[in-house]
């Protein structure tokens, strides 16, 4: 648990990629590096906290605003990450992969879908062919935090 940059190809070109890749990677270091508020200190998690103010300096950002974005931003790479090694351990424990598990309880889903008490909820479903996918509800929520952290900053500086 020492190294935590991952192993091969180049570098991250920033601290969120490096922790994404090294998750995606390595599924169990989201679980090991999850706690914000007991961190495990291994010497490369160090680094990477360390090249987060780098990548902030010159934002205008005080000092308590540019750490809780940091610990938004790491919390955010680290859900999806923790959401998607218990899914693993699902499969295993069931040995039954997403679709067979989606294809097993659809006849719940649809009696729920049926009563006709969840039409919003519903409606993503029977317009369109809803899955979620990990990788694009991943992206458009980084997105839409991104752009918020962005409106801040400016708002900082003006």
């Amino acid at each position: 648990m020492g190294r935590f940059r991952p192993i091969g190809g180049p570098r991250p070109s920033t601290p969120l990629a490096g922790l994404r890749r090294c998750n995606t990677r390595r599924p169990w270091t989201a679980q090991a590096m999850a706690s914000l508020t007991r961190p495990t200190v291994p010497p490369n998690a160090v680094k990477y906290t360390e090249r987060v103010p780098r990548a902030r300096h010159g934002t205008g950002l005080p000092p308590f605003e540019a750490i809780h974005t940091h610990l938004t931003l790491f919390a955010y790479v680290q859900g999806p990450a923790v959401t998607a090694e218990s899914e693993t351990r699902a499969e295993q424990h069931t040995g039954m992969p997403d679709a067979e598990w989606t294809a097993r309880n659809a006849p719940c889903f649809g009696a729920i879908a049926a009563t006709g008490n969840h039409a919003l909820l519903n409606t993503p479903f029977t317009r369109d062919r809803f899955e979620p996918d990990p990788e694009t509800l991943f992206e458009f929520g980084l997105r839409r935090t991104l752009d918020g952290i962005a409106v801040m900053i400016s708002e900082t500086s003006a």
